[in-house]
């Protein structure tokens, strides 16, 4: 009878050193977009400089790298937690595992699996790791048989083919898709109406910039927690629209409607494995508000996406209209919740029933639209003007395609 396969785990500091091992690794694991080493060298070299990265790398014998875990421990108040690297930015993280091995039965999983990680960590209060698709593309994650709840936003995509044409008819009414191209003729009154990629590095800094402004202004007269007063976030997003474009390699793309020359609106979204991951979408102030351009685009962004041969545009987490009648397919996500020490259970009790009562008021229509007008009326932040967004700094409390 042969014997288990043992199961060693190093940890690692240094993301930049680990780049071979890691691109390879992802090319035949299950990774997600924000498990890639693109995104997390990008991350540790820029909004996560401050954090000391825990690279957890799971080896066997027979199959080399079994596992490849970006994590780091923050301290949220006086509790030491462990999560992931990038857990402050993206909608989806998992962590990286070969399915082949973890179909075999001798690997350790879930709470055994946790154990031998935390013997090789510096010590904690509480695992909390957050994102975790709940679907079937993630059904070799050992670390999804931890305790945990389900996260009150769910992922949402649709698939992308040379029939999108045809997608958009059945998902939209004719009376939706007549007002759009009514807007749009308004719209072309004013100028010529145009898709544009950025590329150039003068136009990327320019274009980030007046995103960055626009969604903060989005954010202030919301009320909502305003994210992208980190300027680090700026040069997270610089760094990876500046990797090459190249099909094989993950990759940051930013895209602009402009009326006459003039940018209207712009998207923002990482290109890994075929699949388009929507982050930011913003829409300028002013008169050409009125049209919707952020609406048309999206429809032109998904033509010219289902054209490069994208297989899925993903809208990221959260709930609005035009996203619901766009998205076929919903991508549960869950937190895995862990105490380990007695103080740790503190802080997992209090953080369930914040996350409990967040999860009640989203999935009600009536509190979550009580919860927004209250929100709305309880700010007192002005939109920011064009010198503040550049210069102020706070939290970077992510939570994106908002």
């Amino acid at each position: 009878m042969p014997k288990p396969d043992v199961l060693t785990i190093e940890v690692h500091h240094d993301v930049a050193a680990l780049r071979d091992d890691w691109r390879a690794f992802q090319a035949r694991a299950n990774a997600g977009p924000h498990d890639t080493w693109e995104w997390n060298d990008a991350w540790a070299r820029t909004a996560g400089a401050s954090t000391t990265p825990l690279i957890a790398i799971g080896r066997t014998a027979a199959d080399g790298i079994v596992f490849l875990l970006p994590l780091a421990i923050r301290h949220r108040g006086a509790y030491a937690v462990l999560e992931w690297l990038s857990a402050e930015q993206g909608n989806y993280a998992s962590g990286l595992f070969l399915q082949s091995a973890w179909e075999k039965p001798d690997l350790p999983r879930g709470k055994q699996l946790l154990a031998q990680l935390l013997k090789v960590l510096p010590p904690v209060d509480a695992v909390h790791l957050t994102s975790q698709p709940n679907d079937d593309s993630t059904t070799s994650n050992p670390l999804a048989d931890l305790p945990g709840m389900e996260m009150a936003s769910a992922g949402y995509a649709f698939p992308l083919n040379a029939d999108w044409a045809a997608h958009y008819k059945r998902r939209f009414g004719q009376r939706i898709r007549a007002d759009l191209r009514r807007r749009e003729r308004r719209l072309s009154e004013h100028g010529d109406v145009r898709l544009r990629k950025v590329t150039s590095d003068e136009e990327l800094v320019a274009a980030i910039d007046r995103m960055i402004d626009d969604k903060r202004r989005w954010f202030a007269n919301r009320g909502i927690n305003d994210f992208l007063a980190d300027e680090t976030l700026r040069d997270f997003y610089l760094m990876l629209l500046r990797t090459p474009t190249r099909k094989d390699v993950p990759h940051l793309e930013l895209f602009e409607l402009t009326v006459g020359g003039q940018p209207v609106a712009a998207n923002l979204g990482y290109v890994h494995n075929a699949v388009f991951y929507g982050l930011i979408s913003s829409t300028s102030d002013g008169p050409m508000l009125r049209y919707g351009p952020g609406n048309i685009l999206f429809l032109r962004l998904i033509e010219h996406l289902a054209g490069r041969g994208i297989k899925r545009m993903d809208c990221g987490a959260g709930e609005d209209e035009n996203k619901r009648r766009w998205c076929t397919i919903k991508r549960p996500r869950m937190h895995t919740i862990v105490p380990t020490t007695l103080k740790g259970h503190l802080y997992t009790t209090s953080l369930r029933i914040k996350l409990l009562a967040k999860q009640r008021i989203k999935n009600s229509r009536r509190l979550w639209k009580l919860a927004k007008r209250l929100r709305q009326l309880g700010s007192t932040a002005n939109a920011p003007s064009a010198s503040q967004t550049r210069t102020d700094v706070g939290s970077a409390a992510v939570r994106v395609q908002s």
